[in-house]
């Protein structure tokens, strides 16, 4: 992959992270770039949710420095992150299933018909049509959410992030509760949006999905970087031993 080519979308130069005292992040430094996915994996405890919870304005570093596209980065908050162009993709999705589609697109903010105080649904309808089609969900956009597939929940989740227009957008561990079709489904959306020049951290303990999605891998053990290159280069064994720090295949089996 060549990276110096590519367009640096979010940087981590050394930072780090201590909750009284111990490190959960310690002197990481890594990049991602457009058009790529990076994978992070590690061990629960490892320092993932640290990480995401700074970049995404959660939580602030006590050491080093976080940039976004060339510039500093430290979000006051998570809506100041998705005004950046920051966008999280949780395993608990945030969806209202008692709405329907359109409404959870847009419950942010529901355009109005110019010069009444009345909500311009033709519009919003064909909006949430489009930002739909984006990710091949053929649904009414007045359809609940709860009437939904798993799946097709985490399509919308998808699609409501999309119509910001992202630049960097975290999914972390997206495949829990989905079907092996809907994973498939998932994995071309993933393809495609990188594909269109979009910045992917991909988080997952699922290793062979690791290896298949993604262009590069970052590890982590005890809030440190252990490993990091080119998927291409990564055995399950060099996976798992920069992981734990020895080599116990079988509690990571191949599926």
């Amino acid at each position: 992959m060549m990276q110096n080519a590519q367009k640096e979308i979010l940087r981590f130069d050394h930072v780090s992270k201590a909750f009284f005292g111990v490190y959960a992040v310690k002197d990481v430094s890594f990049s991602t770039y457009a058009g790529e996915v990076l994978a992070i994996i590690g061990e629960n405890g490892a320092g993932k949710s640290t990480m995401m919870n700074m970049i995404g304005g959660v939580l602030k570093p006590n050491g080093g420095q976080m940039f976004y596209k060339g510039q500093p980065y430290a979000p006051q908050d998570p809506i100041d992150a998705t005004k950046h162009g920051v966008s999280f993709i949780h395993q608990e999705l945030n969806l209202f299933n008692n709405l329907s589609i359109m409404d959870n697109m847009f419950i942010s903010g529901f355009k109005k018909i110019p010069g009444t105080p009345l909500i311009d649904k033709r519009t919003l309808r064909k909006r949430t049509r489009d930002i739909l089609e984006m990710v091949d969900l053929h649904v009414s956009p007045d359809m609940p959410v709860e009437k939904l597939s798993p799946g097709e929940r985490q399509l919308v989740e998808i699609a409501k992030e999309l119509s910001r227009n992202p630049e960097l957008i975290i999914f972390d561990e997206p495949t829990t509760s989905l079907t092996a079709r809907e994973t498939e489904k998932l994995f071309s959306i993933i393809e495609r949006i990188r594909d269109d020049g979009k910045s992917i951290i991909y988080i997952s303990h699922i290793l062979d999905d690791v290896r298949r999605l993604s262009d590069r891998i970052l590890v982590l053990r005890d809030g440190n970087v252990t490993d990091t290159g080119d998927t291409a280069d990564f055995t399950p064994e060099r996976m798992i031993h920069s992981m734990v720090g020895r080599d116990i295949t079988h509690l990571y089996p191949e599926t």
